[in-house]
């Protein structure tokens, strides 16, 4: 059963200027803070591998075929600063859920984008099975808050073929169920090959999730603000 969900409907145009290019390897590192929690209901509810980084997920037009390993949802949900004017595109954590207040917002007075971070193996991915972690932007999100609560559901069950068509406002992501009984037919994926991996794969947890320092983050914000 497919379940399909539009960015224009969804109206979260603003989504789109940070998803495709948010890379894991920009975050800077720091022990959290408390800005990143987890699970279901703190996603929703959510107002306005090897080698040293882990691999982000991206979505294409052609059909990717996962599995969903978290239980209980997404392993971190967090708010997301990607400021475009600062050379290399840098993102960073928002500090405004953990109560210290976030230079980023005050000071610039710029949107964080809602984030939620699944771990997932990617069964389609070049070179055999690879974890990596699908970062959801807010019309992703529901899409996948869609596919847990339908009869194919919840994720971590089954497999998902995930793609995506569309530009910017246009995107329309797709996420349809697979049974693991059909991965060999259907998709040229032996079972018990996939199942043998997934066994040997941990899940990532918050600390992958890199926080700025607050007072790095409010250097950046005034250098920002008198350029």
């Amino acid at each position: 059963m497919p379940v399909n969900r539009s960015i224009e409907e969804e109206k979260y145009a603003v989504a789109n200027n940070f998803g495709d290019d948010f890379d894991v390897n920009a975050r800077p590192e720091q022990a959290t803070s408390g800005a990143v929690k987890s699970g279901w209901d703190a996603a929703e509810s959510m107002t306005t591998p090897s080698g040293s980084f882990p691999i982000d997920f991206k979505a294409s037009e052609n059909l990717q075929v996962v599995k969903f390993l978290d239980e209980g949802g997404p392993f971190a949900t967090y708010k997301q600063h990607f400021l475009t004017n600062k050379p290399g595109k840098k993102s960073y954590i928002c500090l405004t859920p953990s109560g210290q207040g976030c230079p980023l917002c005050k000071v610039l007075d710029h949107r964080a984008d809602d984030k939620r971070a699944f771990t997932i193996v990617n069964l389609s991915a070049e070179g055999g099975p690879q974890r990596q972690i699908l970062t959801a932007t807010p019309p992703l999100f529901r899409t996948l808050l869609q596919a847990n609560s339908s009869p194919q559901g919840p994720i971590n069950k089954n497999y998902w073929a995930i793609s995506r068509t569309g530009e910017k406002a246009g995107t329309t992501y797709h996420v349809n169920a697979i049974k693991a009984r059909d991965l060999d037919e259907d998709w040229g994926i032996k079972q018990a090959d996939a199942e043998a991996f997934i066994a040997t794969v941990e899940t990532y947890t918050d600390v992958v999730i890199r926080e700025t320092p607050y007072d790095q983050l409010l250097e950046i914000a005034e250098g920002l603000r008198n350029s």
